[in-house]
């Protein structure tokens, strides 16, 4: 199996290239980060909104990990599902079983050493800090049904420092820098480009 991570800030386009991936080629499947936020149902709602949800420490790691092993070994996961309205796990999960190509797209994606280690191809899409924060309004006041209010205050608090101290530096991990700014399927369209490219070295050796 082939693994592909996919990295970059808030809105440049993670989640759509990861979905023109699994369009274009029919064996692959797709991983969010997302999915491994930790559960907050413990905390009032109120607490639940001042959590830093940008920083690395939200992500249940060890969970992640131990899916990605289990994929890369031909073994199926119960994928979390993650109510991002209420910041709870949800009780059901959702399958994944493995196959040829497994993208792993979220702000993290390149970040822990054990998951960069499992990783064929390292990916981060590159995009301007004005352009990610109106993807992130657009998306959050729709989907998420939070304020524009608040999300322009979580993204001056959380979002920008963190995407600076722990997101931006994996970049340095990559193999491939796109334009987040791009089309998702001219962005697919290079990364399996990158693909064939590592099979044909690896035929080769």
């Amino acid at each position: 199996m082939v693994l592909i991570g996919i990295a970059g800030r808030s809105g440049s386009g993670k989640t759509r290239v990861a979905a023109e991936l699994a369009r274009l080629s029919p064996r692959a499947g797709v991983l969010a980060t997302d999915s491994y936020y930790r559960d907050q149902s413990a905390l009032t709602p109120a607490a639940r909104g001042a959590v830093n949800f940008d920083a690395p420490a939200a992500l249940d790691w060890e969970l992640l990990i131990e899916h990605l092993s289990r994929l890369h070994t031909g073994v199926s996961v119960p994928v979390p599902h993650y109510d991002f309205a209420t910041h709870t796990r949800m009780p059901e999960t959702v399958p994944l079983a493995p196959g040829g190509l497994l993208v792993l797209e979220g702000l993290f994606a390149l970040f822990d050493q054990r998951v960069r280690a499992m990783l064929n191809l390292t990916v981060f899409l590159d995009l301007d800090e004005d352009e990610g924060l109106r993807r992130r309004i657009e998306r959050d006041t729709g989907s998420r049904r939070r304020t524009e209010a608040f999300v322009r205050s979580q993204w001056e608090r959380d979002v920008a420092p963190m995407y600076a101290l722990h997101v931006l530096p994996t970049k340095s991990y990559a193999d491939l820098v796109l334009d987040g700014a791009s089309s998702p399927a001219d962005s697919a369209r290079a990364i399996l480009s990158a693909v064939e490219s590592l099979a044909t070295a690896f035929e080769q050796r």
